[in-house]
């Protein structure tokens, strides 16, 4: 058997760290049922051709930097294509030819599909309590801890195959399949129901392999999430875009790099997104997390942004601001709107239960001596309350410009301040959400995937839509497809201890897990273990990335991204307390080394098909 790979050599030390750090936040796990999610994903990098397709739509549309995601929508990666998708700190890597669907997120679980393609997960972190699966058309994978795996769908041989890299993992299956996956293991799961498993040695790291750990890379030792909470996604881009002032009658402020003028929530343009409504998309790469928590403000002649407390697991916003109504220019109706400032009530548009208007402004804003922080916001008279930026911050253009999701730069209406002055505030944008007007473009390339929903293994065994409202059914009994031999993998047996056997579902209808359940301890394969370590933030959380390098490949690596400026104005680096050790999670963690190959003897031949195995995605630039 070949070394398992340093790729996937554990970052024990930065997963511990993470899992300790997590704070629990319990009112949020009682979302009511008319509540939208309390996260938000984000297509937060592309490269190629990627298209997405909006919920309850058919339609596909081209994929764009900063674009919302959340239940119900789905994303496909051209054959010479990449893209990521980040929902709180999770991170997904897609390869080329890949098909992804966001089928739900919640404080409980993040379940996500893969119906073909390569995608390389790393999960710095989840809720107290929450759940990431990702499901495929043969199975499904849980993880309750961070980690880092890779999922491979072979739609042509109905294959899955999951290699764990960090810590424990749970596959299931239809006819009630269970298996544990440890780290350092790769299972392939053939067919659905029946389903077969095979035991894989782990491959090689290959080309998305490169690119993860280069984003990961660019990611570590991230300034901001010192003062940003560790579930905010995209925190890490404002170093290079900005400079911090870490102390201010607000709390610590950051200062974005733009020109004279410039003005939140003015750059960019309106979207349609199921269940919010209306979301504000900023056209800056660094352009998501200021404009989806926090507050912004002018402080000494500058715009800033102001984040909420770093403890909190904030709920994000389709967009911080307020709506003003009653405006007309040359005899056409415009809508208007300008930024919340620090200590401003929010007021959502969209249906949401008096609880998630508290916790969307609490976990939002950031006490301080100038700054109240009400105990609940449900009751607020939101028309009495006075805003600062209502005249230096105030953005309008045409409904119908507005309606269409044109860009506010090129059809921007300039309002007089007596105008301004005389504004009504209002609850809701005036123009009516319009499904279609998600995707400003159409797909670059037409999109080679049926535009019905894959059908899924969900972690339950049952098959599901991967649409919002799919009901799960028992999998239909399907003859066994021949097993073939994926390329680049060699059969080996199961590791020592491990089963694979049909076991009940708990009462909550997830895995259930073995109480004392570990990986067999391996035998060294020669070569030293190299760990990570995690430095908390000020919130007592694990920060987003490690703050030690990932491991090196064995492979040659890509090259090194170009090394970020610190923010000049950091003049106060804030403390960093220890993680308490009694935050941890009572998973139990690997009791091997998975810098260490499986000391498990290879299997018997397994059969193989008279059918051409299928290609691996090819070695791509390591280029950002």
């Amino acid at each position: 058997m070949r070394n398992v790979p340093r790729f996937i050599s554990a970052r024990k030390t930065l997963m511990a760290a993470s899992c300790a750090a997590l704070i629990a936040f319990s009112p949020l796990l009682s979302r009511a049922q008319d509540d939208p999610p309390t996260e938000a994903g984000r297509i937060s990098f592309v490269q190629g051709a990627a298209s997405v397709q909006p919920v309850g739509l058919d339609e596909w549309g081209r994929a764009e930097v900063n674009m919302p995601l959340g239940p119900g929508d789905r994303i496909f990666t051209d054959e010479d294509s990449r893209a990521e998708i980040q929902i709180g700190r999770t991170y997904l890597r897609l390869g080329p030819g890949t098909d992804v669907s966001i089928v739900d997120v919640a404080p409980w679980a993040v379940s996500i599909g893969v119906a073909q393609g390569h995608v390389h997960v790393h999960c710095y972190g989840l809720w107290p309590n929450q759940r990431l699966h990702i499901n495929t058309p043969s199975g499904s994978e849980t993880l309750d801890t961070p980690g880092e795996f890779r999922v491979d769908v072979y739609p042509d041989q109905q294959a899955a195959l999951f290699t764990e890299y960090v810590t424990i993992a749970y596959l299931s299956g239809a006819g009630g399949f269970r298996s544990d996956l440890p780290a350092g293991s790769a299972l392939e799961l053939v067919g659905s129901n029946p389903v077969i498993p095979q035991w894989m040695e782990p491959a090689q790291p290959e080309s998305i392999d490169f690119w993860s750990q280069q984003r990961d890379q660019q990611i570590a030792n991230s300034i901001s999430y010192r003062y940003v909470s560790s579930d905010i996604g995209g925190a890490w881009e404002l170093d290079a875009n900005g400079d911090w002032y870490p102390q201010s009658p607000y709390g610590p402020i950051w200062f974005p790099r733009v020109g004279p003028g410039w003005a939140p929530y003015h750059y960019g343009h309106w979207v349609s997104h199921a269940p919010w409504g209306w979301v504000w998309v900023e056209e800056e790469s660094w352009g998501y997390t200021p404009f989806h928590y926090g507050r912004w403000v002018v402080f000494n002649g500058r715009w800033g942004w102001v984040p909420g407390p770093p403890a909190a697991h904030p709920v994000w916003s389709p967009a911080l601001v307020v709506f003003a109504g009653g405006i007309h220019v040359g005899g056409g109706g415009v809508s208007a709107w300008f930024p919340l400032g620090p200590g401003e009530p929010y007021r959502p548009w969209y249906p949401c239960s008096p609880h998630y208007v508290d916790q969307v402004n609490i976990t939002n804003l950031t006490p301080t001596p100038t700054v109240h922080v009400a105990v609940s916001y449900a009751g607020f008279n939101f028309n009495a309350a006075v805003f600062a930026n209502r005249t230096a911050g105030i953005s309008a253009m045409r409904q119908e410009d507005f309606a269409a999701g044109r860009p506010v730069r090129e059809t921007n209406v300039v309002i007089n301040k007596t105008v301004i002055n005389n504004i009504t505030i209002i609850n809701q944008p005036e123009v009516a959400p319009n499904p279609h007007v998600f995707a400003s473009h159409p797909p670059s390339r037409p999109v080679p995937v049926p535009a019905a929903r894959p059908a899924l293994i969900n972690e339950q065994g049952m098959v599901v839509s991967a649409k919002v409202g799919s009901k799960p059914a028992p999998p239909p009994v399907r003859p066994a497809p021949q097993v073939q031999v994926l390329p680049g993998h060699k059969v080996v047996a199961p590791p020592q201890g491990v089963s694979t056997t049909a076991r009940p579902n708990n009462a909550a209808g997830a895995p259930e897990k073995p109480a004392q359940q570990q990986p067999t301890k391996v035998t060294p394969a020669g070569k030293p273990a190299v760990s990570g370590t995690s430095a908390p933030n000020q919130g007592g959380q694990g920060p987003h990335p490690s703050s030690a390098r990932p491991s090196e490949l064995t492979a040659k690596p890509a090259s090194n991204p170009p090394a970020q400026p610190a923010p000049k104005a950091e003049t106060e680096p804030g403390a960093k307390p220890t993680a308490n050790p009694q935050a941890q999670p009572a998973t139990t963690k690997p009791a091997q080394n998975p810098n260490q190959k499986p000391g498990a003897k290879p299997a018997d031949k397994s059969k193989e098909g008279d059918k051409e195995a299928p290609k691996k995605e090819k070695p791509e630039d390591n280029n950002n």
